[in-house]
């Protein structure tokens, strides 16, 4: 897919979903944000209307935190290697895909061994010098959202919030 694709359109096309044996055990899943599907393996913050129960915005927010701190990853990786802050590579054929594939996970390795050799602290000032506003230019303009299904996982997820919060 394009990198005008959005992340949850591209998502439907990966390995990850067509076997989802492959990559998760037992009860694991992967968080997405409110455009992906929901089903046994993918778990996604709330739409309005239901956003606005109280344990469905408890739940919301505490998925969240794992967002910032996932996009705080990207922002400290992006501020490291500034290439990779849109890389505009074309990937006209598979072998093109591929080199931008290893180019990101070879900027992945070498930062986990900079953090390994460093510290985590030196990757704690770059992410401050990329902001919402460039994350967002870096993604472009995201696609319509996919519409949300119910889902047991989510709602045992909620429940288990909720009962930690004392809600």
């Amino acid at each position: 897919m394009t990198g005008s694709a959005h992340d949850a359109a591209a998502f439907e096309h990966t390995v990850a979903v067509k076997y989802p044996d492959w990559f998760f055990e037992g009860e694991e899943f992967a968080w997405g944000d409110s455009a992906y599907p929901v089903n046994e393996r993918t778990v996604s913050i709330h739409k309005k209307p239901a956003s606005l129960l109280p344990e469905n915005a408890l739940f919301d927010k505490t998925a969240s935190r794992i967002r910032v701190r996932s996009e705080h990853c990207m922002g400290a990786l992006k501020g490291r290697f500034q290439s990779l802050r849109g890389l505009r590579i074309n990937t006209m054929s598979n072998q093109d895909h591929i080199a931008a594939c290893r180019w990101i996970t070879i900027a992945v390795i070498l930062h986990n061994l900079v953090i390994d050799v460093e510290g985590a602290q030196s990757g704690e000032h770059f992410m401050n010098g990329h902001t919402r506003d460039d994350e967002l230019n870096d993604r472009g303009q995201p696609d319509e959202a996919i519409r949300i299904m119910g889902n047991s996982k989510r709602e045992r997820l909620i429940t288990e919030i909720v009962a930690i919060k004392g809600l």
